[in-house]
């Protein structure tokens, strides 16, 4: 972005929250090395050791490099038709382009013809490093420019009201603009949204709140205690039973969290507090989520758009919280707060951590569709540990050994809790196979039996 401001445009006001076509062009521009590179290696395979004429020589160089070169300039050029929806994508097998039959590559294709890409297996991974660079670096920045704000600004409820409407603004324009498919949602589909978005604006009301009464590093040591409420309103509401190996995880997050907050040295009965109704609501979301799963949810409801709809419907319960809460004094503190800052800090920060929060959020959900949910368990632990580690060295906040200890042993439990789950998800979808296949297999014993008969 850096080199090519032109043509690779990044969200205002957001540091590192990157566009969907710049993410094309930084890929473009590392496949575009590599094929030049490997360009120049094969050019030189093909010079002579010893030159017999200076005239064949040069006009053999000269084929080369131009037969190697167009590897570079005929993708650049439908990349560029791409941006332009002129061009479109295509998965064929590598063999057509000189490679092996069993792999898949990528190409670009257009009126003139197609030009391969990369293997379909190196793009992906790619393609995951980038959800995961961009998850981890946009949470991070979450956290940072939220504390930022309200050390500004004492105002969380607003600044939580403020965060869903810069996110259901920048929705609202990708649904306007054509650039995402909009959703269509009905009456039905509005009421079963509407209990699990009320809990999604609490749970980020909660966690803000937290984060403004006490460090940030301390929101997230007891924000890990999620799972726990998660596995409570579990077996209280919908009857589930709790694996044994699952209740075991939680003893080790359950211990660390009030490990922690016994040595915590900025502790406040108010960040505890926020961080614990933070942790029920978002509990009780993915209760109310689970509950709706055979519900109606409308059309073009795929996971970005979801979370869009939700970030909407949100700010419609958290707007009338904050005024209700924190309006009759909101004029009197921003008179105070603008006379330490500029106005135009505080409308800055408020801006990016709306954009942080909710890219950070889609990232995510991306991030989870395309790897194996204990891969993206490990990714959620490390995430975790580098937004405290952050934190804890940007805002210089003290740390006592015991609460690193009882921090360390809150993370690496919420760790095995994750992939307790997951071994719990196998387990059923195996007990589940088997009892198809032995349904499947009495049905043919049946049928030889009657056919016999």
């Amino acid at each position: 972005p850096a080199l090519h401001p032109i043509h690779c445009p990044t969200v205002a006001m957001a540091p590192g929250a990157t566009s969907a076509r710049c993410v094309r062009h930084a890929l473009l521009l590392s496949l575009g090395s590599v094929a030049l590179v490997d360009g120049f290696a094969m050019a030189s395979v093909h010079r002579p050791a010893l030159a017999r004429s200076s005239v064949s020589v040069g006009m053999n160089a000269a084929r080369t490099f131009s037969i190697d070169i167009s590897r570079v300039v005929e993708p650049a050029k439908k990349m560029v038709k791409l941006a332009k929806g002129e061009a479109h994508t295509e998965r064929v097998s590598c063999s057509e382009f000189g490679g092996e039959d069993n792999e898949e590559c990528m190409v670009l294709c257009d009126t003139e013809g197609c030009s391969i890409v990369g293997q379909t297996s190196t793009l992906k991974t790619l393609k995951i490093g980038i959800y995961f660079a961009m998850w981890f670096g946009l949470s991070t920045g979450y956290n940072i420019a939220n504390k930022v704000r309200l050390n500004a600004l004492a105002l969380p409820w607003c600044h939580s009201a403020a965060s869903l409407a810069v996110g259901s603004l920048f929705v609202s324009t990708l649904w306007a603009t054509g650039a995402r498919k909009a959703p269509k949602l009905s009456k039905d589909a509005i009421l079963t949204l509407l209990p699990i978005a009320f809990c999604h604006s609490i749970g980020h009301i909660g966690a803000v709140v937290s984060a403004g009464a006490g460090a940030v590093s301390f929101t997230q040591i007891v924000k890990a205690s999620e799972p726990v409420f998660t596995c409570g309103l579990s077996a209280l509401l919908l009857g589930v039973r709790v694996s044994p190996m699952v209740a075991a995880s939680l003893v080790p997050i359950v211990f660390g969290v009030a490990l922690a907050s016994v040595s915590e040295l900025s502790f406040t009965w108010l960040s505890f507090a926020g961080a614990m109704l933070s942790n029920l609501a978002f509990a009780a979301r993915n209760i109310f989520s689970r509950v709706s799963m055979d519900k109606p949810k409308g059309e073009n409801m795929t996971p970005e758009n979801l979370f869009g709809v939700l970030t909407v419907m949100s700010f419609c319960f958290a707007l009338p919280l904050a005024l209700a809460i924190e309006g009759p004094r909101a004029a009197a503190m921003w008179a105070a707060a603008t006379t330490k800052v500029a106005p135009a800090h505080i409308y800055r920060y408020t801006v990016s951590t709306g954009l942080y929060f909710y890219l950070y959020n889609e990232v995510a959900m991306l991030a989870l569709n395309n790897v194996h949910p204990v891969t993206h368990a490990v990714a959620n632990t490390i995430k975790r540990v580098v937004i405290l580690l952050a934190c804890v060295i940007i805002f210089r906040t003290p740390m006592t050994p015991v609460c690193m200890l009882g921090s360390a042993i809150a993370i690496i439990g919420s760790y095995f809790y994750s992939m307790a789950k997951s071994l719990d998800k196998v387990k059923k979808t195996a007990a589940v196979e088997s009892d198809t296949e032995s349904e499947s297999e009495g049905d043919t014993e049946s049928k030889a039996s009657a056919t016999t008969s």
